[in-house]
């Protein structure tokens, strides 16, 4: 099959790191530190606007109706992810707390357990390909990266859909090392790579797929380059099997939706939502040319500091086969989303593995090689670029606490940024000192202190940002609202986010001047929530009705990004 290139197999020597495979004491390791980060903000970030309140909203739907097949937010259709992490999020709510409670934490368990399960797959999965040295210190990286760590956090699909890319990619990564070094691929690592692809795919369709196979055509085309055959390499995947996997893994649900919704889930969730946004901006999110690429120094923070020496690297050692799997599973990718019209930060997740182990091959191979010029360009300028990157990050964090935190900087926000600065600082100076293990881990530890300081220090005490939450606070407390009190629905007009309709309940109204007029005069103790622009219209279309106002709230809508200053109204 051509000529035969060595195998990556970076390793400490012993302990952690002995033989080809991880030790249980590194996934031990790897499991308190991936448990130590996923729970930062889990238990105390109220429902998120607007993505994580309709996911939570439409698995609270799911439990109130025995519908597991349909998907729906309040009477609208949401055709656009597949069930699983509805499932999923169904199954979390019913075993720790009830569909009633509006709990987040509940519905965020999912995602936290496949927070932890990626960590842990991508060291296990991926110690065969590149030693157990990268892929242990790739899966330390992921776990402290903030969008890793922020998504793990969330309900929503991101995290679970790592884990799932992670193990069909693990999977792809046996087959690919099996099929250099001549070995028989056998039936099993196929059959499971195909199980993943099925998940993948019924947590947030065709990504998951989509990612494996053009991986799959990159190593193709490297294997051409090296001399060897990629049209058996691909047989190797047994696709026929695959299919007839996917259709058993698959096929009953689709089926299902197809006929509950006359078809309309696969025209709305391919052709507007997934197809959709590579032709057009959705909602909003839109970004400027190399936004993936610019977003990476803030989201990889701070071990975006290493990969300058990773670009380095993966361009001198292409030929190694550990080395072009991550670039297969990493370049084509990320290339597509950044061609995409519709962006968003969380999107170029499931490639962050991979840019974590390509990382840990080049940081490692620091102890292999004499630094040449090129090398000690490289780290300068991962250096300098993380530098830059770390003020960014520091002024984010002071602008958000200036900006919504009514008690404004306290010691804590400045010890916070005095750690982040040292540790940051501390991995720059050991990568120039050439002392790889210890650069990723202070990398890491950085990470870890920004994800518990930001979700669990800042984001919950941002009581501007969270306005919905004392909304129904303030209801509560008249013995007002409708899911805790027993009290009438509430009709929104203008503020019409989802983690109001997820705390207040499904029945909520949403309704513009005359049906507000109609509604607040047809009983008394009718609640309504009324944002500014739309004052002047209620005001008018209600006055024949006696209103009383309860309070005026004053806040700001983080996803419109606009100031909100919100009146509740009731009927006397």
């Amino acid at each position: 099959m051509g000529t035969n290139h060595t195998m990556t197999n970076i390793r400490g020597g012993s302990g952690l790191f002995a033989g080809n495979t991880p030790q249980p004491l590194a996934l031990i390791v790897l499991l308190f530190w991936a448990a130590l980060i996923v729970p930062a903000g889990s238990f105390s970030i109220p429902p998120l606007d607007r993505d994580e309140s309709r996911f939570m909203q439409a698995t609270v739907q799911m439990l109130e109706t025995g519908d597991f097949i349909a998907i729906r937010f309040q009477e609208d259709e949401r055709n656009k992810k597949p069930a699983g992490i509805y499932w999923l999020q169904a199954a979390s709510v019913s075993a720790f707390s009830d569909a009633e409670a509006r709990q987040p934490w509940a519905f965020r368990i999912p995602s936290m357990l496949a927070g932890v399960l990626s960590i842990l797959l991508l060291c296990a999965l991926f110690s065969r390909l590149t030693g157990p040295a990268p892929a242990f210190w790739g899966a330390v990286l992921l776990a402290a990266a903030p969008t890793f760590a922020g998504e793990a956090t969330i309900a929503k699909t991101d995290a679970a859909l790592t884990t799932c890319v992670i193990a069909a990619q693990g999977c792809l990564a046996l087959i690919f090392r099996r099929y250099v070094e001549q070995e028989e691929v056998g039936w099993r690592v196929p059959v499971f790579f195909w199980v993943a692809i099925g998940v993948g795919i019924l947590i947030k369709g065709p990504i998951a797929p989509m990612i494996s196979f053009l991986t799959i055509a990159a190593l193709g085309l490297w294997l051409l380059a090296t001399g060897r055959n990629p049209f058996r390499f691909g047989l190797a995947h047994r696709p026929f099997t695959g299919l007839g996997i996917l259709a058993l893994i698959v096929g009953p649900w689709a089926i299902a939706i197809g006929l509950a919704t006359e078809g309309r889930f696969f025209t709305e969730a391919l052709g507007d939502d997934a197809f959709g946004k590579l032709n057009e901006v959705q909602e909003n999110h839109d970004g400027s040319f190399l936004y993936y690429l610019k977003a990476v120094w803030i989201f990889f923070w701070p071990a975006a500091l290493f990969i300058p020496l990773a670009v380095w690297h993966a361009i001198q050692r292409w030929r190694d086969p550990a080395v072009a799997f991550c670039l297969a599973w990493l370049v084509p990718s990320w290339i597509l989303f950044e061609i995409a019209s519709t962006k968003l930060t969380h999107y170029t997740l499931p490639l962050y593995p991979a840019l974590a182990v390509l990382i840990a091959l080049s940081v490692l191979s620091l102890r292999e090689v004499i630094p040449g010029p090129g090398e000690r360009i490289m780290r300068g300028i991962g250096i300098l670029t993380c530098a830059g990157a770390s003020l960014v990050v520091g002024a984010a964090l002071v602008w958000l606490v200036i900006s919504f935190d009514d008690h404004g900087l306290t010691a804590f926000h400045v010890a916070l940024l005095g750690v982040l600065g040292i540790i940051a600082i501390t991995a720059g100076a050991l990568m120039s000192l050439r002392r790889p293990a210890a650069a990723m881990a202070a990398a890491s530890l950085a990470g870890a202190v920004l994800a518990w300081g930001l979700f669990e220090g800042i984001l919950p005490r941002l009581e501007a940002l969270h306005l919905t939450p004392r909304v129904s606070r303030l209801l509560d407390d008249l013995d007002l609202h409708p899911r805790l009190d027993g009290a009438p629905p509430v009709a929104l007009y203008g503020y019409n986010e989802p983690s109001l309709v997820f705390l207040l309940g499904t029945d909520t109204i949403h309704a513009e001047a005359e049906g507000m007029a109609a509604w607040i005069a047809a009983a008394p103790g009718h609640v309504a929530i009324v944002d500014e622009e739309n004052q002047a219209a209620f005001l008018a279309a209600t006055q024949q009705t006696r209103l009383s106002v309860l309070a005026t709230l004053d806040g700001f809508n983080y996803s419109n990004n606009k100031a909100s200053t919100l009146t509740v109204y009731i009927s006397e």
